[in-house]
């Protein structure tokens, strides 16, 4: 075991592998209950499996090492985990370039990803990992810090050793005793916006039921109805561009172990709704103390002129309301659909630190090459995404209100 460093009241250790990281669950579940924000990226539940899923460890361009560290005060409190890791590349022989990073280099499915610390303990954390890693120079090139909830001026970093590069928000909104006094805190057109979504559903003579999933053994039957939604809604031409992100195998075999890990904690929610047998809009959230995080969603294109996933948000903020949840968590990342709901903004920071290692410098310049080639990449997709094609609504598991549901899909016709 590696012999853990002093940084000033702090000592900081690296730990060997996830075994060790898995050996401290008990502590970190103690410590993850006092994070603010609560989100379910911090939780052992989801950053044990990432490792095993999305690990690059023979790769020919990228190889991802295992770097995980953990803080622990004077007397042996667990202060922080540091969920990192190193990414070499090329991934075979010599590497040009070594990034220090934090697990959630994922496509588009880890929002929020960095230390997971009590708020009040993020500033010395910081700077104690930072001394952590002046003091060995010459094991990474380039240190990609995110998520940190401070300004840069708040952390005692020697001048110039981070610069900033993203700042990311998040929207919360503080529950009131009941809708009616949420519903009068919403502005006239969001009121508006409400009435009218639930009126045209009546008016055209669609009755809906919200359904919540919760139980591990219903868990496989609802996510199957959630990647058809979610699917769909990604090819919608004329809409928003929402990417799939669970395309790839191995990014939906991570989430349903994770799935069934937070049911088994009683901490997912699935809520669905349905009209006429058929679930037409789904959105996963985890229910994490007192709070409850609205994470990934899907809805059936076919039905956005009545709004679907406007009610659904809404009738899952009566649930709320109805369970005493004190917050919801609309998640991170700008988006008018959430402002609406009058959240408060928490934002988080990225920066990047730089060895004061000779080679770091023209390792830099592959760093910023290597961001460069992922924002290219994402546009590209954006742009080549096949508006064209159509969504094919004789597949199973696509509903069209026009035939008003008198054939129900196969696929989203939820159980009795």
């Amino acid at each position: 075991m590696a012999i853990p460093r002093r940084a000033g009241p702090l000592s900081v250790e690296r730990l060997p592998g996830p075994e060790a990281l898995a050996a401290i669950v008990a502590e970190w579940n103690l410590l993850e209950g006092e994070t603010a924000p609560r989100t379910p990226f911090s939780s052992s539940t989801y950053v044990l499996p990432w490792w095993q899923h999305f690990a690059r460890r023979r790769r020919m361009l990228f190889r991802d090492e295992f770097f995980c560290l953990i803080v622990r005060s004077d007397g042996g409190r667990l202060v922080a985990v540091a969920p990192l890791m190193r990414t070499s590349a090329p991934g075979i022989g010599a590497p040009l370039l070594r990034i220090v990073q934090f697990f959630g280099s994922d496509p588009d499915l880890t929002e929020i990803r960095g230390l997971i610390c009590r708020p009040e303990d993020e500033p010395p954390v910081v700077n104690a990992l930072v001394e952590y890693f002046l003091s060995s120079p010459g094991e990474w090139d380039v240190f990609r810090w995110t998520g940190l909830r401070s300004a840069v001026d708040t952390y005692c970093a020697p001048t110039g050793v981070f610069k900033a590069t993203r700042e990311l928000p998040d929207y919360i909104v503080e529950l009131p005793g009941s809708w009616e006094n949420l519903h009068e805190q919403l502005s006239v057109n969001m009121r508006k916006n409400l009435r009218k979504a639930y009126q045209i559903l009546a008016r055209d003579g669609f009755a809906f039921a919200l359904r919540v999933t919760e139980r591990p053994e219903d868990v496989a039957a609802a996510m199957a109805r959630f990647f058809t939604l979610h699917a769909v809604r990604s090819e919608a031409a004329d809409m928003i561009f929402h990417s799939n992100r669970f395309a790839q195998p191995n990014v939906r075999a991570f989430f349903m172990e994770y799935l069934h890990g937070v049911a088994e904690r009683g901490e997912l929610r699935i809520f669905e709704l349905e009209i006429g047998g058929v679930v037409v809009a789904s959105r996963i959230a985890l229910l994490l103390g007192s709070d409850l995080y609205m994470h990934l969603a899907g809805y059936d294109p076919a039905w956005k002129t009545y709004s679907v996933m406007t009610v659904l948000v809404a009738e899952m903020f009566k649930w709320a309301l109805a369970h005493r949840v004190e917050r919801i968590n609309l998640s991170s990342g700008q988006d008018q659909s959430k402002m609406r709901w009058k959240p408060h903004e928490v934002w988080f920071r990225d920066f990047v630190q730089v060895s004061p290692a000779l080679r770091a410098r023209a390792a830099f310049g592959l760093f910023r090459a290597y961001e460069a080639l992922g924002g290219a990449r994402l546009k590209a997709t954006v742009l080549t995404r096949g508006r064209e094609q159509p969504v094919d609504r004789s597949q199973p598991g696509v509903a069209d209100p026009r035939g008003r549901l008198r054939k129900p899909a196969v696929v989203l016709k939820a159980a009795e």
